[in-house]
């Protein structure tokens, strides 16, 4: 509401603010400058007048407009922080938060087991070592992702290179990753970190839920388009008729970060044939 009304004033600003300098500059040289100075000196000073005020009107419209989108884009990546801080809590509280009550509970079984002599503990303890593996996975897989933004000065390609190697390390899926050709990163540091986002988000999933071979991840530009492609055989699921992400907390997350860079993000996905996510992103021409 806020901004809708800083915009409604800037446009009011520019509508009537030259239309009212010209009408007050008119009048002033009709009733005092030509009484005064003679035609030349008045055109001198017309013209003058009215390029000093053009340039401190542009310069005063275009600081109200960059005070304006600076202040929104605070308040988006501060409510992606937000977004992103409760997406972990999420992640712990449905990862590590149940692997540890069901750790509690296995433990119990044993202390019981123990207390009445029954020996076959071999089933517990496998239970256990799974859990304590799959919870030290979730946590480093969590703690990875969260640092690997800081190595961006690297560049954008080689930190995903690296992103991609930590996941087939740690998963076991195959990844192939298509770089543009030329590997550029036409887009800011701002954008490279949504983007980056967006591609752990997307990984995440295929770790968690898609139970998948292989991930296929390209980027290409097509025409004024920057387009990244993120592929896995997973289970898939169903998806809207747009393409847009619904009732998927995580997908919706990359749908935001999409937006805060003027990209799109469509999904792709049916059951039993995988899921494909497309990011655009528009850049500029050379």
């Amino acid at each position: 509401m806020e901004d809708r009304r800083r915009y409604l004033w800037l446009k009011l600003l520019t509508i009537l603010g030259p239309t009212l300098f010209v009408a007050g500059a008119e009048s002033f040289r009709l009733a005092y400058l030509r009484h005064h100075f003679s035609p030349p000196v008045v055109s001198a000073i017309a013209v003058a007048t009215t390029l000093v005020a053009a340039v401190v009107f542009s310069w005063y419209v275009f600081r109200a407009v960059e005070r304006v989108e600076t202040e929104r884009r605070e308040y988006k990546e501060a409510l992606l922080s937000l977004k992103e801080r409760e997406r972990i809590a999420r992640e712990m509280h449905d990862g590590v938060a149940q692997n540890l009550a069901v750790l509690k509970l296995e433990t119990y079984k044993l202390k019981g087991m123990a207390e009445t002599g029954d020996v076959p503990l071999a089933g517990e303890l496998d239970v256990i070592d799974k859990l304590i593996n799959q919870t030290y996975l979730e946590v480093r897989q969590t703690l990875y992702d969260l640092r690997v933004s800081q190595r961006l000065e690297e560049g954008f390609w080689p930190t995903v290179e690296q992103q991609v190697s930590e996941f087939q390390r740690q998963t076991g899926v195959a990844v192939g990753l298509t770089l543009p050709d030329p590997p550029e990163e036409p887009w800011s540091q701002l954008a490279s970190v949504q983007i980056l986002r967006i591609i752990q988000e997307a990984l995440t999933n295929v770790r968690k839920h898609s139970a998948a071979r292989r991930v296929d991840i390209a980027c290409a530009r097509r025409g004024h388009l920057m387009e990244l492609t993120i592929r896995d055989d997973g289970c898939g699921f169903s998806t809207s008729p747009d393409g847009t992400p619904s009732g998927h907390y995580g997908l919706q997350v990359m749908l935001e970060r999409a937006e805060t860079i003027g990209g799109r993000l469509r999904v792709e996905s049916e059951p039993g044939e995988g899921t494909t996510v497309v990011l655009s992103i528009p850049v500029e021409g050379r």
